[in-house]
């Protein structure tokens, strides 16, 4: 039985993670359900005690809306926007009509948490007993498991089991979303970008930053990101222009960047340390356009290969630490100074 022709037919679907799951983790599990749900399915977290990021973000899908309804013909409808919310504006093609064709209420949309389901995804969890635990056994009678883990200790508990120890789990649900050619929307791959951008797992990292590239190209932002709004725009722009040559990666920045984003080179020290920590990028340039006169290309780099801080410091002026420093170029273009670079660390010869 493959991923497909499990949920085919299955109106009720369960997604459970650990009450200490880590961002990975629930990125993940919220990537898939909320992919679960533009499918058309009645999607559900079976258990309360879960990690707080979640109960806080379905939360946050679940707020209030207001429902006005008028059960008459109307002829016009315009809105008056204020500083502080709006007036909206209703006319009647029946000038008699009265108050009791207008009513106004308070919904809420679906609660995301349930017990009723028939087929289970179990995400990072490695141990049969934490599901029952989380869920009960008795929801757990009669019910098909996806399991689904990074963990190779991982009781291969399911009807179904994924288990890929060499890479995190939103990139895992990355490829099962792609497998099924089921839509992902803005929101799913959001939220994958959200896991991928906090997992710590050694894996490929070409491979993990070409499938946040193709999440990027697919609608997802860095939005659910802590920090300020712009510097992760900021970095989205980089991760999209980021170019790998054995192992090592240089992106570029252009003035309208900056603009687009409404950043600064300043805010680039930002973007070094998540391409640094959050992640862990080996080895990486980001070369950007300067405004100073004559106009050049300036640059910044981190490497944990000695040889590559040896050879920018003999090449560029600049200022040099044990792994990386700045540096000028004498290009104005920024595409020539990249393939200048690219061309002198000649990458064979370490």
């Amino acid at each position: 039985m493959d991923i497909k022709e499990a949920i085919n037919g299955i109106e009720n679907i369960g997604i459970l993670t650990k009450k200490n799951a880590n961002i990975d983790a629930i990125g993940a599990s919220l990537a898939l359900f909320f992919a679960l749900r533009s499918m058309g399915k009645k999607t559900c977290f079976p258990s309360n005690n879960l990690p707080d990021e979640i109960i806080k973000l379905t939360n946050k899908k679940n707020g209030k809306q207001f429902q006005i309804t008028f059960s008459e013909e109307i002829s016009e409808v315009y809105y008056e926007k204020k500083d502080k919310g709006l007036i909206l504006y209703l006319t009647p093609k029946d000038k008699n009509i009265n108050d009791d064709n207008f009513s106004c209420k308070i919904i809420s949309n679906e609660d995301f948490f349930s017990s009723n389901y028939n087929l289970l995804f179990t995400i990072g969890i490695d141990d049969f007993k934490e599901v029952e635990e989380l869920c009960g056994a008795d929801q757990l009678f009669n019910c098909a498991i996806i399991n689904i883990d990074d963990n190779l200790n991982n009781q291969n508990y399911g009807e179904i089991n994924i288990i890929k120890d060499n890479q995190p789990l939103s990139q895992t649900i990355t490829c099962l979303l792609k497998e099924i050619d089921e839509y992902t929307n803005k929101e799913v791959n959001s939220f994958l970008l959200y896991g991928l951008s906090f997992s710590n797992k050694k894996t490929d990292n070409n491979k993990k930053i070409s499938t946040m590239r193709w999440l990027l190209k697919n609608g997802g932002d860095l939005s659910l990101l802590p920090g300020e709004p712009q510097k992760n725009k900021l970095l989205e722009i980089i991760l999209n222009n980021l170019s790998c040559t054995n192992n090592t990666y240089i992106s570029t920045v252009l003035e309208s960047d900056f603009e687009k984003s409404k950043t600064t080179s300043k805010d680039l020290s930002f973007v070094a340390e998540k391409l640094k920590n959050f992640l862990n990028i080996p080895s990486f340039f980001i070369l950007w356009e300067s405004k100073t006169s004559p106009l050049s290309v300036k640059g910044l780099f981190y490497t944990n290969k000695k040889y590559i801080v040896n050879k920018m410091n003999n090449k560029f002026r600049g200022a040099y630490k044990e792994k990386g420093g700045i540096f000028l170029t004498d290009e104005e273009r920024i595409n020539i100074a990249k393939e200048k670079i690219l061309s002198y660390l000649n990458y064979g010869n370490n």
